[in-house]
């Protein structure tokens, strides 16, 4: 081989590497059965799972291919949570919440009386915490077995975040937000004027964040008191993101991003097409990415609240991105499609840097050393 062929030959390997692979640059896609609610986790080993409207849930490897489909029989709109063990947790939004092992056989299936169960939160120990679009709020153990149920003013829960020390915080369409014991007890209840569909997301010193549809987005502490509230143009269901600076991202139906400091105080506002519905995720290298329904995946500067790229999904955007460790970005769209898409970095280190904390969607933050259940390594 020619010296020139040689070199030639090293420059077609070094473009075409990943690391030569441009943000923003689409990595694979995959089509499911229908259009696509649920938000991306990722599994131990870098697989892909979400649901779709098809009733289905689908693992995809970390390259792209089919790894296996679970059928629920109804539309799976919840993200899977993927526990320490590898075990994934999903829902199906009228009837039976499963449990799943790596191939995708049912390990267990637990069906509340009154259907519907919601998103899952994990916690320390491995209970399983959901509520019910039509009951009571739920605690299951590992096993699947009831612990304890608690009701509410009105039936339809958002998903549970889990504090450090264990509390369960959640909203519901009776308007108001809830803190919960482990064993069940309420500890709190805050009043909002509207339907709280949002999840919690949870700042360093245990201060709630969460927005209403009535087209507030407020900061309690962990006593249940109003640290301060922000006023938007329209509902928001988007769930916040916590920077490792305390400032507070989220979406609201107003078709804007908003950022904003610790107390509560405007950074700066970013403009999309559409509704954001989505819940945005913050990666280490400070862009934040939020999908919009002007179909639309953003990719912010949040040092400046200004673009660096806008991916085309060709559909709404109603899924919340997932960031794996090597800085990819998943996200599913009303087209049917799950997109894998190359990142700048990992996620942030922020006490809440995505929707459900991390990318596999526990709804809790992990607390070195505190809990005896078996770890793997999640990518």
């Amino acid at each position: 081989m020619t010296r020139a062929a040689a070199c030639l030959s090293l420059f077609l390997i070094a473009s075409t590497s990943p690391a030569a692979v441009r943000p923003g640059t689409e990595l694979w896609r995959w089509l499911t059965g229908a259009g696509i609610l649920s938000s991306p986790a990722i599994g131990p080993d870098g697989s892909v799972y979400i649901g779709a409207d098809d009733g289905k849930l689908y693992a995809v490897s970390a390259a792209g291919s089919n790894r296996w489909v679970f059928p629920t029989y109804q539309v799976v709109e919840a993200p899977p949570l993927i526990g320490p063990d590898g075990t994934i947790y999903v829902s199906s939004t009228v009837g039976v919440f499963y449990a799943l092992d790596f191939e995708g056989s049912m390990r267990w299936a637990f069906s509340p009386p009154t259907g519907g169960p919601g998103s899952p939160a994990m916690g320390s120990e491995g209970e399983i915490y959901f509520g019910s679009f039509f009951g009571p709020f739920y605690a299951l153990n590992d096993a699947g077995t009831p612990q304890w149920t608690f009701p509410t003013g009105g039936n339809g829960f958002s998903a549970p975040a889990i504090g450090s020390d264990g509390c369960i915080y959640f909203g519901s369409i009776d308007h108001q937000v809830y803190c919960l014991a482990p064993d069940g007890r309420l500890r709190w209840k805050f009043p909002t004027s509207g339907f709280v569909v949002a999840s919690p997301a949870l700042g360093t010193d245990q201060t709630v964040y969460i927005g209403s549809y009535d087209k507030r987005f407020y900061a309690i502490d962990r006593n249940g008191n109003m640290k301060w509230v922000f006023e938007t143009g329209a509902d928001i269901v988007s769930s916040a993101a916590v920077g490792p600076d305390g400032t507070v991202y989220f979406g609201s139906s107003d078709h804007k991003v908003y950022a904003l400091s610790p107390d509560g105080r405007l950074r700066w506002e970013f403009l999309t097409g559409g509704r954001v519905i989505s819940s945005p995720a913050l990666a280490a290298d400070r862009t934040l990415y939020a999908g919009s329904d002007d179909a639309n995946l953003y990719a912010i500067n949040v040092a400046n609240g200004k673009a660096r790229w806008t991916f085309a999904a060709g559909s709404f955007i109603h899924s919340s991105p997932a960031i794996a460790r090597d800085g990819t970005v998943y996200i599913g769209s009303g087209n049917r499609i799950v997109f894998a898409i190359k990142g700048s970095a990992g996620p942030a280190a922020g006490p809440w840097p995505m929707y459900r904390q991390n990318a596999q969607r526990t709804g809790r933050k992990a607390t070195p050393g505190g809990s005896g259940r078996r770890t793997v390594f999640i990518p």
